[in-house]
């Protein structure tokens, strides 16, 4: 009778064991370590485009850095087996082996389970000659084409974009640069004492936008012969780019403007929307200037009067953030030699056609909660809020700069360091 108990409580434990085996047997889930992997990379991202923002208001140097690849790994070890019981009587003058009133005894032999978690990543720097060949030369037509086509606000990218706004009239030329606290880009010679941010405002009002034209090509044969015989090679396509006035995105702008368009045309135009030019969709042949040397500013008429527009690089929009984090913390006070007509030159530039913010970049300072974007530094914390859009806005900006800028053979190989102790 006592071996069939013992028989069935064999068994049982048994099928507990086999319960417990196929419970086991299922697949580690990949969908929440892929989420939070993907949410700290994008958070560890903007945490950087925001401290090397604060370094550049600090006029501390900016600092590049990339994680090329995370490995994460889950390791899961269990075991089963067979507790201790009695078996048979005990001999004679032997102990009980097992406390009294306890056939079956389980110990960490019979049930054990081992858990490892561990993420490894590979940083490597970006500051390499290649990617600071690109992050230095001026943004170029086709890269500001890229963003407007995106839907960024025009406004804000003309800020982030243009370093200096240059323009003559009959024997008379003005530049507006805006670099505060010493310039604010507001020229003493000008009649209608117009600032930088007017300009901006009049290429929004006039339809200032980018356009292009593809020119195909037939590609040289081996032998330099037409592409169009037998074994020819592709047809060749270049892109050209040209400042244009749109007269749908004029109508748009003026209506974003409200009151802020009539302002414009009646102090600050010289000539009338009508007569600009070159109007977008008009013939242009981009071949006809093609082999002229490059200057390193962005060109274009507006009826008689010629503008030069010099274009910022990628580390340009950096130290131009920078300042104005500088303006909104340190409130600075004008440069006694600056000129300034009006007093609200002197806030931190605002957009007119962009209503859900109305800050080009807005942070807050010391504040913890409440932030997209949050790092340190030596005088205190830093916060971008969550209703700072435009600032959101730009740090996907920044981080497609970035991306442009960089190429998977830029990144320079970082050793591995083991510590042992």
């Amino acid at each position: 009778m006592g071996i069939r108990v013992l028989l069935a409580g064999a068994c049982l434990v048994c099928a507990c064991l086999a319960c417990a085996l196929a419970g086991c047997a299922v697949v580690d889930p990949v969908d929440s370590r892929y989420d939070a992997i993907a949410r700290s990379l994008a958070k560890g991202r903007n945490e950087t485009i925001l401290l090397n923002l604060v370094r550049a208001s600090h006029d501390y140097p900016l600092s590049f850095v990339t994680i090329a690849n995370v490995t994460p790994s889950l390791s899961n070890t269990t075991s089963f087996g067979l507790p201790s019981f009695l078996l048979g009587p005990a001999p004679h003058g032997v102990g009980p082996l097992f406390t009294p009133g306890r056939d079956v005894v389980f110990g960490n032999q019979t049930v054990s389970n081992t858990t490892a978690v561990s993420t490894n990543f590979n940083v490597s720097t970006q500051e390499t000659s290649a990617f600071y060949t690109g992050f230095l030369k001026p943004i170029d037509l086709q890269t500001l084409d890229y963003f407007i086509r995106q839907g960024y606000s025009r406004e804000l990218l003309f800020w982030l974009f243009t370093q200096s706004v240059e323009f003559d009239l009959p024997g008379r030329a003005f530049l507006y640069s805006y670099n505060p606290p010493d310039d604010y880009g507001c020229p003493r010679e000008d009649p209608k004492q117009r600032c930088f941010r007017e300009f901006v405002l009049m290429a929004i009002y006039a339809g200032l936008t980018v356009e292009e034209r593809t020119v195909q090509k037939a590609a040289s044969g081996p032998r330099g012969g037409s592409a169009s015989g037998q074994g020819s090679g592709k047809t060749e396509t270049t892109s050209f780019f040209r400042f244009c006035f749109d007269r749908q995105l004029a109508a748009i702008g003026q209506n974003a403007m409200g009151s802020k368009a009539i302002e414009v045309k009646t102090k600050f135009l010289d000539l009338p929307i009508t007569s600009v030019s070159p109007k977008c969709g008009s013939y242009w042949d981009p071949r006809a200037n093609a082999g002229l040397p490059q200057t390193d500013t962005l060109d274009f008429n507006a009826g008689s009067i010629k503008f030069r527009v010099r274009p910022r690089s990628a580390f340009g929009i950096f130290q131009f953030l920078g300042t104005l984090i500088k303006m909104q913390r340190d409130h600075p006070d004008a440069w006694q030699g600056a000129y300034y007509p009006r007093p609200e030159v002197l806030d931190p530039p605002t957009l007119a056609t962009v209503h859900d913010d109305r800050y080009v970049f807005k942070i807050s300072f010391n504040e913890r909660e409440g932030c997209f974007a949050h790092t340190w530094f030596n005088d205190g914390d830093y916060c971008v809020p969550e209703d700072a859009t435009n600032s959101k806005r730009i740090f996907n900006l920044l981080a497609q700069l970035i991306a442009i800028e960089t190429a998977a053979t830029d990144l320079s190989i970082t050793p591995t360091v083991r510590v042992i102790q």
